[in-house]
């Protein structure tokens, strides 16, 4: 406590010490001498600053400390505060039921009370009101004598008053010739800081010459300068020319690729069969996994059935969970299969609506490869950069449509009803390109709530066939039935069981504390009772004349 208190005290000491020395800096004219002395400022700064964050530290520390000391005794506060109130309460009805008898008295006599007062106030208001009629007329008396005393006071105080202006006038005239003296000591002065200045603005002019000649020097450094820059771009010029033939090399390069490319198409298929024949192997392995699982969780539900709610327990159909799993399997390799069959023919769909379209729809597209260019990928821009015009503009515009989520000429139709605006002819103009990101916005808000509603449909739709050609154990999704192995109102068992066991927990320990504070109370009432018996055969007893003994067996007798 004190250390920080002594930092928080010295610390203004040694900023005034900081701010002194920062005047006598603008004195210095050796820039060695100025360098030294500002970076012993600048050490003398660091230091202080450093001091403060470790006094900061210091407080921090302090503040924690005295807040967990505040909650602590808030709560043995809040604990006092309740059996306080306890007490209170069980004080306060006693004495209320004995306020109550106790004011029904004191009315009775307090009524009694009041009429003889009553009567007796009444014949002193008489008497007080005699009295009260002559103090008046004796006032007005005196009242009339102290004016005639106040006249004649306030003559006597104007003709002292007058002598007083008087000699006030004679002293102002006095100070009055005193301050046209010091003016005319003060004009000296200001013609003596002229010259001064006068002198300054000279050597201010010398600098100024100075100046003139460095910007000359700098003037002749520029054109060197544009000379160095002149050469540059001689340069650049010849790089250019290098990285154009850079680039068509690449061009050639990207052709290359792009046969490489369909090649890799056709292994991707081949290998897009062998990861189907990893995956349904990994299916097989994590389906024993999943069913090992389960049989865990229903062995723990028939333990808590069976001991520790004492009921039977119905165990599930064996044959449904590996009917279901099959199904589960087969369904993933189906949709596997017609995913990879979408993307291929996906991507034959957009080379044919890029290829083939009209002026408008051309208008569009590079309305969208100009605002759009924020949804290419990353490897898309670099085969866009390293393609020819044509070629790669048609890259980018697939890249876009794709991100769009375009996939035939309704979606391209959809797309135009938000890039096209009527005219006043009724003619269709495009839209500016600040409204891009905007139409852009809503096409996707417009296809996401189509396919959200084609979705629900189709959800809708499968969901009926499937009821009337299987079973409904059957149709149910195997993460549906993972999850309703256990009921949800056995679920709520288990929460009900927890809930209870915790409290049950709870009060086992109460009653541990408990039985330990009992003992901590049987033993100290033993060391009390055997401390009580060592001064009860004490040998001072016998010197007293009222032995503790006696005492106590008088008490003993009486109760």
């Amino acid at each position: 406590g004190k250390k920080p208190l002594w930092g928080a005290e010295s610390s203004p000491r040694r900023n005034a010490a900081i701010a002194m020395k920062w005047a006598s800096l603008f004195e210095k004219e050796i820039p060695l001498d100025l360098l030294n002395d500002m970076e012993a400022q600048r050490e003398a700064c660091l230091k202080v600053i450093s001091q403060k964050d470790d006094l900061i530290k210091e407080f921090q520390l302090v503040l924690k400390s005295k807040d967990e000391e505040y909650v602590k005794s808030l709560k043995r506060w809040a604990e006092d505060i309740d059996t306080l109130l306890g007490a209170m309460t069980e004080q306060f009805r006693g004495q209320q039921r004995q306020y109550e008898l106790e004011t029904e008295e004191i009315e009775s006599v307090f009524r009694q009370e009041r009429k003889e007062l009553i009567d007796t106030n009444r014949v002193e208001m008489e008497m007080l009101m005699e009295k009260r009629r002559m103090m008046e007329q004796s006032h007005m008396e005196d009242r009339q004598k102290r004016i005639e005393l106040n006249q004649e006071q306030l003559q006597r105080n104007r003709l002292k008053d007058s002598e007083e202006y008087t000699n006030l006038k004679i002293k102002l005239e006095t100070e009055i010739q005193k301050l046209e003296q010091q003016l005319e000591v003060m004009r000296a002065t200001y013609q003596l800081n002229t010259e001064k200045l006068e002198y300054n603005f000279r050597v201010l002019s010398e600098r100024d010459v100075e100046n003139s000649n460095t910007i000359n020097q700098q003037k002749r450094k520029l054109a060197r300068l544009q000379d160095n820059l002149s050469s540059l771009m001689a340069k650049y010029s010849k790089t250019d020319k290098q990285f154009r033939t850079e680039n068509m090399e690449l061009t050639d390069e990207y052709r290359r690729i792009t046969e490489q490319f369909q090649d890799l198409q056709g292994k991707y298929r081949h290998f897009q069969l062998s990861d189907a024949r990893k995956y349904d192997e990994v299916w097989g392995m994590k389906e024993e996994e999943v069913k090992r699982l389960l049989g865990t969780v229903l062995q723990a539900d028939k333990i808590i059935h069976e001991q520790q709610l004492g009921l039977y327990w119905y165990p599930p159909n064996e044959e449904a969970v590996n009917a279901a799993f099959h199904e589960a399997r087969m369904r993933a390799r189906a949709v596997g299969k017609k995913k990879a069959a979408e993307q291929h023919a996906q991507t034959d769909t957009l080379e044919a609506l890029v290829s083939d379209v009209n002026p408008e729809v051309r208008r569009m597209f590079l309305l969208l490869c100009d605002e759009a260019g924020f949804l290419v990928e990353s490897k898309v821009k670099k085969l866009v950069d390293s393609a020819q015009g044509s070629e790669g503009e048609g890259i980018k515009i697939e890249s876009i449509l794709k991100a769009l989520g375009v996939t035939g000429d309704k979606d391209i139709e959809r797309l135009q009803r938000f890039f096209f605006n009527d005219d006043e002819q009724g003619e269709p103009e495009l839209i500016s390109p600040d409204q891009a990101c905007l139409a852009i916005k809503q096409f996707l808000k417009e296809l996401m709530a189509q396919h959200t509603t084609v979705a629900t449909a189709f959800h809708t739709t499968a969901a009926a066939d499937d009821d009337a050609e299987r079973p409904s154990h059957e149709a149910r999704d195997i993460w549906d039935l993972c999850t309703t192995v256990i009921a949800p109102k056995t679920f709520r068992v288990w929460g009900a069981l927890e809930t209870f066991m915790v409290r049950y927990n709870h009060i086992l320990t109460q009653r541990s504390e408990v039985i330990e504070d009992i003992d901590k109370l049987q033993s100290q009432n033993n060391e009390l009772k055997m401390l009580l018996n060592q001064y009860l055969g004490s040998r001072i007893n016998q010197e007293l004349y009222v032995p503790p003994t006696a005492t106590i067996s008088r008490l003993t007798n009486t109760n």
